[in-house]
């Protein structure tokens, strides 16, 4: 599960009435909840929920999750973030992007640029295949491990 599908669920959530929701896409699951840690649901006082907010809830959860099943193909090799920092796709605004969606690229080829405490880091590939996706936006912040680009 990717960090902007969890982000996603969260702000779902926080949009219903609901005290707890899980939710499994593949291998990986979330578990979301409302409350003071080491309490159980029956022992904290709630607003009632309807089935139906419930059932509408679930609904929502339920399309969002076919949308991103539907537009994030799983499957292929990544190529993750080695630190944390600043994406850029590009040497300079005004360069063309190291890589595109369509692109072949090579184990160590240079495919995007980290800028961590004020340095600039270039980043290598560390697999060969064709760009397929590029899962973050230029200029977004970038976590340890975060995919950065879908290789096949």
């Amino acid at each position: 599960m990717q960090y902007d599908q969890v982000k996603e669920l969260i702000q779902i959530f926080e949009h219903t009435d609901l005290n707890t929701m899980e939710v499994a896409l593949g291998n990986a699951s979330v578990k979301l909840s409302r409350g003071v840690s080491g309490e159980t649901i029956e022992n904290i006082s709630t607003p009632s929920v309807s089935s139906d907010q419930v059932a509408s809830a679930q609904t929502v959860v339920q399309e969002e999750l076919q949308e991103v099943e539907n537009d994030k193909p799983i499957g292929g090799k990544v190529i993750t973030a080695p630190i944390v920092g600043t994406f850029y796709q590009a040497s300079a605004p005004s360069q063309p992007p190291f890589v595109k969606v369509g692109d072949t690229v090579a184990e160590g080829q240079v495919v995007c640029i980290i800028e961590a405490m004020k340095v600039m880091n270039e980043v290598n590939s560390t697999v060969s295949g064709t760009v397929t996706e590029v899962l973050v936006e230029d200029g977004q912040f970038v976590e340890y491990g975060q995919e950065l680009f879908r290789v096949q």
